[in-house]
């Protein structure tokens, strides 16, 4: 039985991501210092409309909700915080002087959080499909959820926005594109100054918070399933041939000098103030949003 829910599931629709072999090309872009800062924008537009982050935090969110769907199905009540005992930190000192005093334990109570998606969040999703379908099968028919109009051709029947965020252009299309994209570029750069402090509605409902890191969010992501289906053991997960955890991770040493895979793996599952932990994003995304 998994120790992260109150009674054992059966994952038949999520499951641990192996580590293979990518054939999209990665561009490279130079900094200062020599710096390389590596980029994907591939994935990110599509004709004239660009989404928010690489399509690598939909998938991930994708993959969250179906999680977070597969355990609501089962009824399944999460177990955020273990009951365990700690010491009373209102005692200083060192943990020998702390003894010497004969300072006493406290009962952190446990803490638990049933598993349900919020569906009025998700009303566009289909959540029938998100359950049932893999990402890309699912993508192709709702990628328009998170992607923004960059621009459109307008004709003579066309109604000029009145929106301060556009910008309609009259542009000759016989000169040198060069000098086009210049000018363009320049006229743009003076608009958004205009705009600068005011505050414009986002477009879609669904969007993402922070900086996506790909590895570190598959890794928190199978850190996850792999403790739910409880069959390896903390070393097996990190050391495993499929490579689920895609980051090499320091293991520690106990008092007794044995490696302690436990907090590596706990570590991925748990938040800890400055990184939202799997079992912190599998809540977040049940009540309808990613990486907040």
């Amino acid at each position: 039985m998994s120790n992260l829910t109150k009674k054992s599931v059966v994952l038949k629709h999520s499951r641990a991501i192996k580590k293979g072999i990518s054939n999209k090309s990665i561009g490279v872009l130079k900094g200062d210092k020599g710096l390389e800062f590596r980029f994907l924008n591939k994935g990110r537009f599509k004709n004239n409309e660009v989404l928010e982050k690489t399509i690598h935090a939909y998938r991930m969110w994708f993959l969250f909700l179906k999680l977070g769907l597969e355990l609501e199905e089962q009824n399944a009540t999460l177990i955020v915080k273990k009951k365990r005992m700690t010491w009373d930190k209102s005692i200083e000192g060192s943990i020998a002087k702390r003894l010497q005093k004969d300072w006493t334990r406290i009962e952190q109570k446990e803490i638990v959080k049933k598993i349900k998606v919020k569906r009025s969040k998700y009303k566009e999703w289909d959540l029938d499909e998100v359950l049932t379908k893999s990402f890309n099968e699912w993508w192709i028919t709702h990628s328009h959820l998170f992607s923004n109009e960059i621009c459109k051709v307008l004709d003579v029947n066309s109604e000029i926005s009145p929106d301060d965020r556009h910008l309609t252009l009259q542009i000759d299309t016989s000169l040198k594109l060069i000098d086009i994209l210049t000018n363009v570029r320049s006229i743009i750069l003076e608009k958004r100054k205009a705009n600068k402090g005011k505050v414009f509605d986002k477009k879609n409902m669904y969007s993402v918070n922070g900086s996506i890191h790909k590895d570190a969010l598959l890794s928190k992501y199978n850190a996850l399933i792999l403790k739910l289906e409880n069959n390896l053991s903390n070393q097996q997960i990190l050391e495993h041939k499929n490579g689920y955890i895609r980051k090499k991770y320091k293991v520690s040493r106990n008092y007794d000098y044995n490696k302690t895979y436990s907090r590596v793996v706990f570590g991925l599952l748990d938040s800890n103030g400055v990184n939202l932990g799997a079992k912190q994003l599998l809540l977040n995304v049940c009540d309808g949003h990613f990486m907040k």
